[in-house]
């Protein structure tokens, strides 16, 4: 996504609000901002399935992006999101012009606000755009999932300057993650499909930590092992300050030194962490390991013992990479993933934490494209751990390939197969 389009959308949001406090509904001066924000986001979600756009620490973000001088620049939107108790504004594939007008109209009219919105979008027939309420005194999982991206960026920001970072931030995250996996392990199992290729490290680094955090609870491991696997997970890459970011971000394959320089960055990254204070030996051991594999392949060579949690991030370091866009692969949908991962079990990965990975995610992983018996077209959105086969699925086209009114399915998968 351009940093133009970007800013043009946010421009003719704000437009289309602060039109309509100077002028009447369907004067060209407000359906104007409407048609035009319609339309670059039609261009926008040709690429993806949702565009996100919320309000964190009294900040707006677009995406996982913190928007510079948004109160000056965008003063109307910050305002009528505060005003009514939005925290998120969601906007989905296959949204109409008519639901965009509507959904301004409620939110510059309508004397309602948090959660009465939402139902209010619905009484309208907007189903492609969601409102999010803002929980009173916790921050919701969106907001975690970007303030972990900072804590991340932060740290290895203040690594590149020689300093030695301090444990609370990332002590703190985790805690706020590790409560969020508590309550709602499906949304925050699907926050993992959010993929940036400019900021892949520290969204990388953030879905390997909330994948590995829900590992190591769904393995009914003890409160401190959950915790070292999420500080681990969230930090395991942080050895790649280290190393160049001509090679780091190098669009092509790697020379053989390059390729030398790259597999220094676990023994990099545990020496980071016994420099900062208040970690446990665990984590720094675990950075070391997250490369090596179950038979011992794999980078720094060793032939001692690992640790039981380093496979717990070898995994889910495995999946997030299998299912994200790269230089060299396309990504892989979530089910071909956990297959190409079962095929490496008793030598990568440890065959008893794998076979409890397959099971956390099941057959059909949140963020699976599927085809059901009806010959629908859907997105998995939750789990359902009594009967794997069949999960909460939203159906998004008919049997004749023909965009459908959003529904979800209930435990009703008869049958279904992974789109490819």
């Amino acid at each position: 996504m351009s940093v133009d389009n970007r800013e043009n959308i946010l421009k003719n949001i704000n437009a289309a609000l602060k039109s309509r406090k100077l002028y009447p509904a369907g004067h060209p001066a407000t359906t104007a901002p409407v048609a035009k924000t319609y339309a670059l986001l039609v261009d926008e979600l040709k690429s993806r399935n949702n565009l996100v756009i919320a309000i964190a620490s009294e900040a707006l973000l677009y995406e996982e992006d913190f928007i510079q001088d948004a109160e000056k620049l965008y003063a109307d939107l910050m305002q009528h999101m505060g005003a009514k108790n939005i925290d998120a504004i969601i906007f989905e594939k296959g949204l109409s012009e008519k639901e965009m007008g509507s959904l301004f109209e409620i939110m510059a009219g309508a004397d309602i606000k948090g959660a009465e919105l939402q139902k209010e979008m619905y009484n309208k027939g907007v189903t492609h755009i969601t409102l999010k309420s803002m929980p009173i005194g916790k921050r919701n999982i969106l907001e975690i999932y970007n303030g972990a991206v900072e804590v991340v960026k932060n740290v290895m920001g203040e690594v590149r300057m020689g300093k030695i970072p301090k444990s609370e931030p990332v002590e703190s995250i985790i805690g706020e993650m590790t409560d969020s996996v508590l309550s709602d392990p499906n949304a925050m199992i699907g926050l993992t499909m959010i993929k940036n290729y400019d900021n892949y490290l520290y969204n990388h680094s953030v879905n390997v930590s909330i994948l590995s955090l829900s590992l190591a609870k769904f393995m009914g491991l003890s409160d401190q092992e959950v915790h070292d696997a999420g500080v681990g997970a969230l930090l395991h890459d942080i050895g790649k300050t280290g190393v160049s970011e001509q090679i780091i971000r190098k669009p092509g394959g790697l020379s053989s030194e390059e390729w030398e320089k790259i597999k220094e960055h676990p023994l990099l990254g545990s020496n980071i962490i016994k420099r900062m204070e208040g970690m446990n030996e665990a984590v720094g051991r675990i950075i070391y390991e997250h490369h090596i594999k179950y038979d011992h392949s794999g980078y720094p060579q060793t032939t001692s013992s690992l640790h039981p949690l380093s496979q717990i991030i070898c995994i889910c370091d495995a999946y997030d990479a299998l299912t994200t866009l790269r230089v060299y692969q396309k990504p892989h949908d979530p089910s071909e993933a956990v297959r190409i991962l079962t095929n490496f079990s008793g030598k990568h990965f440890n065959p008893e934490t794998l076979s409890a990975f397959v099971r956390m995610m099941g057959v059909y992983p949140v963020g699976t494209m599927v085809r059901l018996s009806t010959n629908e077209l859907g997105v998995v959105t939750r789990l359902n751990q009594e009967s794997p086969e069949r999960p909460v699925v939203k159906v998004l086209y008919g049997s004749d390939g023909v965009e459908a009114f959003p529904y979800e399915l209930d435990f009703l998968l008869d049958a279904a197969v992974p789109l490819t």
